[in-house]
């Protein structure tokens, strides 16, 4: 256990805390165990069991992400609103880069759009990267690159997206004209990141680059772009090779939103997934919110990347690989 990265851990979450306290934003402690938590396709919660004294059991769940419930505070009337808490995915690879216990800071705005928030991730980063001692991360003095899907694809494959989108023929061709297995029961998005993954992914970060416009089909909990249905106002934030955030302009029609969530639950089906309820209670409050802007990172990643750490590992006081192999 390296106790000097676990002290320079420290220093960071107190920097992100400042900085969000500066900036004027709550802090919440959201709840960690619910009843019904986010049903994305390719996320899978921690299950257990609530017992009520009166002997009636319920299922729950450790959250993937606060999502929801910071939601359901901007549509209770909050402006500005971060967790910064625990958060728990099962299933995922224990690689270095991921830990199924992880920290993560999330944050919301209303009345913002998605390059105030690139902005105000810029900002916290560097921020944050003042705090170290020594520096062994070097940060760029230009800002922080801004780059869309399509020109990512075009610049690093050399693939121009836009005829590819919705036609999955098309892109399976793609996909084997650079080296890629293609199954019959691969989607669309299934090809897309076969080559995103191999082409494109592993080359974004080696600058500070916020990745944005993704395809719709990618939306998640976003706006579709104003001037181009086809794509969605997405942007994640890759730096020192990894990928550290990911953020919407928030969707708030609860119709489309509830369409998405019953898709994500037909795509968790056919992949013989387990499934549950949509959150009805999140789906009311949505018209709520309004125009918001939301960012979710990986504090663990972030410290790896300061601290010059080359594992997940070393930056957690008792990381899984320990917790769990004897």
């Amino acid at each position: 256990m390296n106790t000097e990265m676990l002290k320079q851990r420290s220093a960071v979450i107190k920097a992100i805390r400042a900085f969000f306290d500066g900036q004027g934003y709550v802090e919440m402690h959201t709840p960690r165990l619910v009843g019904i938590p986010s049903q994305e396709p390719h996320l899978e919660p921690l299950w257990t069991e609530v017992l009520g004294i009166d002997a009636s059991r319920h299922p729950a769940a450790l959250i993937t992400s606060p999502e929801h419930a910071l939601k359901r505070l901007l549509a209770a009337g909050m402006d500005k609103v971060y967790d910064l808490g625990s958060c728990f995915r099962n299933g995922e690879p224990w690689d270095g880069t991921h830990d199924p216990e992880f920290l993560m800071i999330e944050w919301y705005r209303k009345q913002a759009n998605l390059a105030s928030l690139m902005d105000e991730t810029e900002a916290m980063v560097r921020a944050v990267h003042g705090t170290i001692l020594p520096v062994i991360f070097s940060m760029p003095e230009r800002p922080f690159r801004r780059l869309t899907v399509t020109d990512a694809w075009r610049h690093y494959a050399g693939i121009d997206l836009i005829p590819l989108l919705e036609n999955r023929e098309a892109m399976a061709a793609a996909a084997r004209a650079h080296d890629q297995v293609v199954n019959e029961e691969d989607t669309w998005d299934d090809l897309y990141y076969k080559i995103f993954l191999s082409k494109i992914e592993p080359h974004v970060g080696e600058e500070p680059t916020f990745l944005y416009r993704y395809p719709a089909s990618q939306a998640g909990l976003s706006l579709r772009s104003a001037d181009d249905t086809r794509f969605a106002d997405r942007v994640e934030f890759y730096i020192g090779g990894m990928e550290l955030a990911n953020g919407f302009a928030e969707l708030s029609d609860a119709a489309e939103q509830r369409a998405r969530f019953q898709e994500d639950v037909r795509l968790r089906a056919a992949l013989h997934k387990k499934t549950w309820l949509l959150d009805e209670p999140f789906l009311k409050a949505l018209p709520g919110m309004g125009e918001a802007v939301g960012i979710a990172l990986g504090v663990d990643r972030l410290v790896m990347l300061l601290t010059g750490a080359t594992s997940i590992n070393d930056v957690i006081p008792f990381s899984a690989r320990e917790r769990f192999t004897h």
